[in-house]
């Protein structure tokens, strides 16, 4: 007997074409069909459709618990897709997932590109800022988008930033009868503007120019990436703390007297499931954290708090990793060591002659 009541099942441009017979089976016996209008319209769903709420938001479907429940996702639901954090509250038992083909792969296809050598990444719901930590010199990009003014904001950031692509091309509904692709300039961006909804959803293919400068791949970047008071952990000491730090991913860092946020923000850089606390006193510096955090896309991942430790330390998860860039003492040392788990890592920078001491 199966406890299967949630079905979550990826559809593409193509509609109920390039579903599986299962797949079909299961939206047919479903009480009710969560998705997009777009998924719910491309699967041909009236009366038991369930748009999702703006805001988005997937605790209704657990409304319907027991019931037979349909979930329509975009191409791979496990792919920058619903499908994880639904799931991850439900027993292994209670779901079933009947992916399609992702956008990525299907862009990969159409530009010729190896998949596995090429950075596959989602800014729906991101600044665009993010693809600081993302675009690779040299290296080709598959970037879905929102809409195609995210689009056109990314093509600005490139040219914000400098940074020279020998392709920028544009894939719109992959997998349709209305499929586009096509390199894009500054010009036919312009003329594509007046048909912007039906060029949705979007996906990106970008290759930098292998001479184009951009950040580097190691921890340590240069100064001048960071805005600050000119108080700042510099470069090779910034190396030689990250090294210390010794992130494994998907961990959390307090930084005590965060000053600019710079280590901070090359923790969550190494990698992409990291956090951090960025705990600084003086007021005149939380704008420079903001402005580091925003440069790199970083909102979602590290947590301003103006004051001192004492103020918040109750309040904060439990670190993998401490690091007391200012304003270190013996009490906040001893603290900090009763409070880090057995295998946390503690670094202090010397800043101040009685830290030094």
């Amino acid at each position: 007997m199966t406890n299967v009541w949630l079905n979550i099942i990826g559809i593409g441009e193509n509609g109920l074409n390039g579903l599986s017979k299962s797949s079909i089976e299961c939206i047919k016996e479903a009480k009710i069909v969560f998705g997009s209008k777009r998924h719910l319209q491309l699967a041909r769903i009236r009366e038991k459709g369930k748009e999702w709420p703006s805001p988005f938001s997937y605790e209704e479907v657990f409304k319907y618990k027991k019931k037979k429940v349909v979930i329509l996702a975009s191409g791979d639901p496990f792919w920058f897709g619903v499908g994880s954090r639904i799931v991850e509250q439900l027993e292994p038992d209670e779901w079933r997932c009947y992916p399609n083909y992702s956008t990525f792969s299907l862009a990969a296809s159409k530009l010729g590109w190896a998949i596995q050598g090429t950075e596959c990444t989602a800014i729906h719901a991101k600044p665009v800022e993010v693809l600081n930590s993302k675009i690779k010199n040299g290296r080709r990009s598959i970037i879905l988008c929102k809409d195609f003014r995210q689009l056109v904001q990314v093509f600005e950031w490139l040219k914000i930033k400098k940074l020279k692509t020998s392709r920028f091309i544009l894939m719109s509904r992959l997998g349709s009868a209305q499929e586009l692709v096509m390199d894009l300039s500054e010009n036919n961006i312009n003329d594509l503007k007046a048909r912007e909804e039906k060029l949705e959803p979007l996906a990106l293919g970008i290759e930098l120019n292998k001479k184009s400068s951009h950040l580097s791949l190691f921890s340590g970047l240069r100064n001048e990436n960071f805005k600050s008071d000119g108080n700042i952990t510099k470069q090779p000491i910034r190396a030689i703390t990250m090294s210390e730090l010794q992130t494994f991913g998907n961990e959390v860092l307090w930084d005590i007297g965060a000053g600019s946020g710079t280590i901070s923000v090359e923790w969550c850089l190494t990698n992409q499931n990291n956090t951090a606390y960025a705990i600084e006193n003086r007021a005149d510096r939380i704008s420079f954290i903001e402005e580091n955090i925003k440069q790199f896309g970083l909102q979602n991942r590290i947590f301003v708090m103006q004051g001192t430790f004492e103020n918040f330390y109750k309040k904060l998860p439990k670190p993998d990793a401490v690091f007391i860039g200012g304003g270190a003492s013996d009490e906040l040392i001893s603290k900090i060591i009763r409070l880090i788990p057995k295998k946390g890592r503690l670094v202090v920078n010397g800043v101040t002659l009685e830290t030094q001491q």
